[in-house]
C-alpha cells in the first residue's frame, strides 16, 4: 500500500469511528474541565528553565478528578501559534475527530463516559508525528477515575486515606536526538527535580497513604519504591480489581500506573525513589515523605507542575527544539575537508550549532520517520535561512532525504523548518 492510500485509509477510519464517538454520549456532563494549549518557560530546577509546550501553563498539566460512571466534558482551547490536540486514556472511545488536529486559535470539546476506574494519562495529540514530540515537550497530565468499589486497604480499615499523593514521573530532553535515543537530561516527579526533597511530604506514623502513581515516560521504565517501606496493596492501572500484596516496588513502562496503599510504619524520613538509579534517580526522581508524630495535616499532594517564577538570568535553558544554553547545545566545529552533516530528528536540528570554514558543504538529512500527513502532524521538514549573508531554502524532505548547500561567504546563518517554525538552529561560517 503506498503512502497516499495509507493516509486515505487511516483518515477514513478515524472519521468513521470519530463520528460514532461523537454521537454516543447524550447525558449532561457531571464534570467539566478546560485545557489551554500554549508555550511557556518553566523552572524545573533552581535556575534551570525549560522551554515547554504546556496545558494551562504547567508541566505536568492540571490534575483531573472524576468518578466512575461520570459523563466528562473537556474543552481544549489552542492559544498557541501551532496546531495541537488532545488524547485522554480514560476515554474508551476514539477522540481524534473531536479534539485532534486543533489549529491555532480554535476550540474543541470532547465528551465521554468514564466507564473504567483507574489512573490514566492524557497528552497532546495533534496527530501523527506531533503526538510524540508534543508529549516529549511537556503536554501531559493525569486523570483519575475514582472507582465505585473501594480499594483493598480502605475496605479493610473502613476509612478513606489520611493522605492522597498524586505522582507523575516524567522525563526532560534537551534535543530530539536524545529523545530518539532515550537519553533523558532529567527525570522528575511532578515537574521539578528533587521536588519533594526540597519540599518533603508531611505524614504521621500509622497514616494510611494512597499514592496515585503514573509514569508518562515518554521512554523509560521506572520502579517506584519507598526506602524503608513495603507497599501493602498495589492496584495495577489503579483498578481496584487488579490487586497484589506486599511489594517492594511497582514497575511501570510509559503510561503504566498504580494505586499504591501503604501505612507509614514509623517516624523518620522515607525516601521515594525510582530504583533505576543511574538513568532516573540521580537525574531528579527522588522525593521524601517526612513522618513525624506532630507533622502538619496535608490531605493531598497534587500532580500539577510547580509555579516558581522564571529568573531573569537563568543559569541553564533547556530548549528541545531550538538553541538553549551553550553547555547543552555546544557548537560543533568542523575543520577544512571534514564531512559536515546535520540530522533532523525529533523536531530538532542536531547539532543545533555548527561552525564550518568558507567553502564547506553542509548536508542535512531527515531522520524523522513519520513523514505521512501534513503540517504539525508530519515528520517532513525543510531548511530555510532566516538571516545571514546568503539566502537559500531546501525542498520539503521526507524520511532519509538529504539537502546539501555550499557556504561561500563567512558569517552567521540562522535557519528554521518552516513546517515546524519553532525548530531553530545556526551555521557559523569562518574564514
Amino acid at each position: 500500500m503506498d503512502k497516499k492510500k495509507a493516509i486515505w485509509f487511516v483518515g477514513s477510519a478515524l472519521l468513521f469511528v470519530g463520528a460514532f464517538a461523537a454521537t454516543e454520549v447524550g447525558a449532561q456532563p457531571a464534570k467539566k474541565f478546560e485545557l489551554v494549549a500554549k508555550q511557556r518557560d518553566l523552572v524545573i530546577d533552581e535556575g534551570v528553565v525549560l522551554k515547554a509546550l504546556t496545558f494551562n501553563e504547567t508541566v505536568p498539566g492540571p490534575l483531573l478528578l472524576v468518578n466512575e460512571g461520570d459523563t466528562v466534558e473537556i474543552t481544549v482551547r489552542n492559544e498557541d501559534a501551532i496546531t495541537h490536540g488532545f488524547s485522554v486514556h480514560a476515554a474508551n472511545t476514539q477522540t481524534s475527530l473531536s479534539v485532534g488536529n486543533l489549529p491555532a486559535g480554535e476550540t474543541k470539546k470532547l465528551t465521554f463516559k468514564a466507564d473504567f476506574p483507574g489512573v490514566f494519562m492524557y497528552h497532546c495529540a495533534p496527530g501523527g508525528h506531533g503526538i510524540m514530540t508534543h508529549t516529549m515537550a511537556g503536554m501531559f497530565g493525569m486523570i483519575v477515575v475514582e472507582p465505585k468499589k473501594k480499594y483493598k486497604l480502605e475496605e479493610q480499615l473502613g476509612k478513606p486515606p489520611d493522605l492522597k499523593v498524586y505522582v507523575i514521573q516524567h522525563e526532560v530532553y534537551s534535543n530530539g536526538r536524545d529523545f530518539f535515543d532515550g537519553k533523558a537530561l532529567y527525570v522528575m516527579f511532578n515537574g521539578y527535580n528533587f521536588r519533594y526533597v526540597n519540599e518533603p511530604i508531611p505524614a504521621r506514623p500509622g497514616d494510611y497513604v494512597r499514592f496515585y502513581y503514573l509514569n508518562v515516560g515518554p521512554n523509560l521504565i521506572s520502579t517506584f519504591h519507598a526506602v524503608g517501606g513495603i507497599w501493602e496493596y498495589i492496584h495495577y492501572q489503579g483498578n481496584p480489581n487488579n490487586v497484589m500484596v506486599g511489594s517492594q516496588s511497582v514497575i511501570s513502562g510509559p503510561t503504566d500506573s498504580w494505586v499504591i496503599e501503604w501505612r507509614v510504619p514509623a517516624e523518620g524520613p522515607f525516601t521515594l525513589v525510582s530504583h533505576a538509579f543511574g538513568t532516573q534517580a540521580i537525574k531528579g526522581a527522588i522525593g521524601v515523605l517526612s513522618s513525624k508524630a506532630d507533622a502538619p495535616r496535608v490531605r493531598e499532594v497534587r500532580s500539577e507542575g510547580n509555579t516558581v517564577s522564571v529568573p531573569a538570568s537563568p543559569k541553564r535553558v533547556v530548549a528541545p527544539f531550538e538553541i538553549g544554553s551553550s553547555d547543552l547545545d555546544r557548537p560543533v566545529r568542523f575543520q577544512p575537508g571534514e564531512t559536515v552533516q546535520v540530522q533532523i530528528v525529533g523536531n530538532s536540528f542536531w547539532p543545533k550549532v555548527v561552525e564550518v570554514p568558507v567553502g564547506a558543504e553542509v548536508t542535512w538529512v531527515n531522520e524523522d520517520v513519520f513523514d505521512l500527513l501534513e503540517g504539525e502532524r508530519t515528520g517532513r521538514h525543510d531548511v530555510v535561512i532566516t538571516g545571514g549573508p546568503e539566502e537559500f531554502s531546501s525542498v520539503e524532505m521526507e524520511h532519509a532525504d538529504k539537502f546539501t548547500y555550499k557556504f561561500e561567504k563567512a558569517g552567521e546563518y540562522d535557519y528554521v523548518c518552516t513546517i515546524h517554525p519553532y525548530m531553530k538552529a545556526k551555521v557559523r561560517v569562518y574564514k
